[in-house]
């Protein structure tokens, strides 16, 4: 079955990937802010996160995205969030806590489509979908939540499973 995850996936990777980042490395944003939003919907837990301008109190119950390292080094501003990666090559592979968001949990999603022809397919019409958005509403995670993510999530999840499920 497919499911919001699977949807929010495919729209941060289009989202990433238009916006310039290289196809690894919009592949593990991809699977971060995925992970991201499912744990704050769920609001069993709240994170640490250095977010810029945010004017929202700090909970006090935490969970550090970041590993126990000292080193600030390996971090980077993905449009007003703080986010640690390890550099791999040419590319970065970002951290959630101390877990790698990586092509195998990328692939793990693509799972969830039967076979690769309905992933690309599906991908496409995100792809298509993603262009009709000026870069920024895609730069700015709160406007590509509201704006593009949230008016179709459930739309996309019902004529997926429909058509790759036949439910």
């Amino acid at each position: 079955m497919i499911g919001r995850f699977q949807v929010m996936t495919i729209m941060q990777y289009e989202r990433f990937r238009k916006l310039g980042f290289s196809d690894i490395e919009s592949k593990s944003l991809a699977i971060f802010f995925s992970t991201f939003y499912a744990c704050l919907k769920n609001r069993h837990l709240a994170y640490n996160v250095k977010i810029k301008n945010s004017k929202k109190k700090k909970s006090n119950k935490n969970l550090e995205i970041f590993n126990n390292s000292n080193n600030n080094d390996n971090r980077t501003d993905i449009f007003g969030i703080e986010l640690q990666y390890v550099k791999e090559g040419n590319n970065r592979i970002f951290l959630f806590e101390k877990e790698r968001m990586d092509n195998k949990k990328f692939n793990n999603v693509l799972l969830r489509f039967k076979t690769n022809e309905n992933f690309q397919k599906c991908l496409k019409e995100i792809g298509e979908y993603i262009d009709k958005f000026p870069i920024e509403v895609l730069q700015n995670h709160n406007k590509f939540f509201n704006k593009v993510y949230k008016p179709v999530r459930d739309i996309f999840v019902e004529k997926w499973n429909r058509e790759i499920w036949n439910e």
